[in-house]
């Protein structure tokens, strides 16, 4: 594509003058803007996000005040990050997690108690990842005609890295999403992820696959990386690609073979569950089976208790790489059996300890994959 730079550089001049980081980024990836603008890191601080926001008002607050929290919940504040001052401002509404931040992770420093990302000192120098073009970019043009029209062959405003591996691998998200533990040294996420170079599937092929539309407006491509991440909160039903069901048939029973391709643990998060729900249609009847229910159940003493507070464990049900679901229910000949894996971003019962149960949004049940099986 071809552009006048002249009026182009005064338009991002003046974005830049009068708008956040993530903001100056629009001018130039509009698609991939208004994708991270509705995506869970955009959504991430306690101004944008409900359920982070009723978890922050009942956590005991001590001397750290936010900082814990706002490592991955708004790294891009840094008064609230360095100092654990948590005010309203511009970027914890409008970019806690900001386009530049993520894209500046050089590296993730392994911790006992959580990651840490290690940022890039280059100024405007960006990661990224694309097949076939490994290593640094510059700026280059094509002929002009008399100096004003251009053809961009990369990006004229930043350098572009793509030699960092943590791009490929999906390493790069290990930094907030592999392990958190509170202060009594318990691990109160369970995401349970593992980074292996022979897994076929990574955070990035799960979370953010390929959709139609360009990644930049200068040099226009088909399909760019999803920046709406997609999870329950956006494409859940693209997650079922990485799950599948076997059914054993039993004389007096049934079981679900669940085997979970993605390299986390599904369903760990604190006051979320996943279920399994199965139907049968049998001589024009619908028959509802009992739900099996995933979760995490967070505990001190042997009673439920929140995030902060937990020691152990009251129950684990989740799917780490597979899990058997077993069915008392006899399957008979002519049945069409439909299974249904969804989840919900917080229980009913967690809605309550939060005071969120009048939003039925928090506790709709999402849909991540339904297959029927005929019998």
């Amino acid at each position: 594509m071809r552009f006048l730079v002249l009026p182009f550089l005064i338009s991002l001049l003046a974005i830049v003058l009068f708008a956040n980081e993530s903001k100056v980024c629009q001018k130039c990836h509009p698609i991939i803007f208004e994708e991270y603008y509705q995506s869970s890191h955009r959504n991430a601080s306690v101004y944008n996000n409900p359920i982070h926001a009723a978890m922050w008002d009942a956590h005991p607050k001590d001397e750290k005040g936010y900082a814990s929290c706002a490592k991955c919940h708004s790294p891009s504040d840094e008064k609230s990050l360095k100092q654990g001052i948590l005010t309203r401002n511009e970027t914890q509404v409008q970019e806690p997690i900001s386009c530049v931040y993520c894209h500046n992770i050089k590296e993730v420093q392994e911790g006992e108690g959580s990651n840490t990302n290690i940022l890039s000192d280059k100024h405007r120098e960006f990661y990224t990842a694309e097949k076939g073009k490994k290593g640094n970019v510059s700026f280059k043009t094509e002929k002009s005609w008399f100096g004003l029209v251009k053809e961009p062959k990369s990006s004229p405003f930043h350098k572009i890295n793509y030699d960092n591996e943590n791009f490929y691998s999906g390493n790069v998200c290990m930094g907030c999403h592999s392990h958190v533990n509170n202060e009594h040294s318990f691990d109160i996420t369970m995401l349970d992820a593992v980074i292996s170079e022979k897994d076929e599937n990574s955070c990035v092929t799960c979370h953010m696959p390929q959709v139609v539309g360009s990644k930049v407006s200068i040099n226009e491509t088909k399909t760019h990386a999803f920046h709406g991440i997609a999870g329950i909160y956006h494409m859940n039903d693209k997650m079922g690609e990485y799950i599948d069901f076997k059914v054993t048939k039993k004389a007096q029973s049934f079981d679900v073979l669940i085997t979970n391709k993605s390299n986390h643990a599904l369903f760990g998060q604190a006051l979320r569950a996943g279920s399994l729900k199965a139907t049968i249609l049998r001589d024009g009847k619908i028959i509802t089976l009992e739900p099996f229910v995933f979760e995490r159940v967070l505990a001190k003493d042997g009673k439920e208790v929140m995030p902060w507070s937990a020691n152990s464990l009251l129950k684990d049900t989740l799917i780490y790489a597979k899990k058997e679901v077993p069915f008392s229910t006899v399957l008979k000949a002519g049945d069409k059996l439909t299974l249904t894996l969804g989840v919900q971003r917080i229980t009913e019962e967690g809605a309550k300890k939060l005071g969120l149960e009048a939003n039925k949004e928090f506790t709709k049940f999402r849909v991540l994959k339904s297959e029927k099986f005929d019998f």
